[in-house]
């Protein structure tokens, strides 16, 4: 009634492709990390160049007392305070009224320009622009008083 089959033949054909089938995907290459070699030239810390020192000036001391000319008559500036660049002090000067100001002023370390402004509001208030000389021991330049657009030319040196 029942015919016996031979399963024998299937399980040769199963066996054959898995067989197969795990060849092909185990003969695949694959790549295998290299190691790299440095040679002593690649390992050797190399030397950094020695960048040039930029030297920092210095501010030079200008607390003291500068006396000098501005417009044909005497002129006193007493620079009382110094904080690097930046400066504080007095000026006098004997016009037809003497005019006595707080000043406030920096200088320009590499130029050698002044500016400074009187503090104080009066008639006579105004801006001085002026340079040091390389020893920095005079100021020349000028002082604008702010109203009535005058200018007076100023040469001063520390005493």
């Amino acid at each position: 009634m029942y015919k016996k089959t031979s399963y024998s033949f299937l399980g040769l054909l199963l066996f054959l492709t898995v067989s197969t089938f795990s060849f092909f995907t185990g003969c695949e290459k694959k790549e295998v990390p290299k190691e790299t070699v440095k040679t002593p030239a690649e390992t050797t810390p190399q030397p950094v160049a020695e960048q040039p020192k930029v030297e920092e000036k210095k501010a030079p001391d200008l607390k003291g007392i500068y006396s000098g000319t501005i417009g044909g008559k005497s002129m006193t500036l007493k620079i009382t305070e110094q904080t690097d660049s930046s400066f504080e002090g007095s000026v006098s000067m004997n016009f037809k009224d003497p005019i006595n100001q707080k000043v406030k002023g920096k200088i320009n370390l590499t130029t050698g320009e002044i500016t400074m402004s009187d503090l104080l509001k009066q008639i006579y208030q105004g801006f001085y622009v002026g340079k040091m000389n390389s020893d920095f021991t005079t100021i020349a330049g000028t002082w604008s008083i702010k109203t009535g657009n005058q200018k007076f030319n100023f040469t001063i040196k520390k005493k």
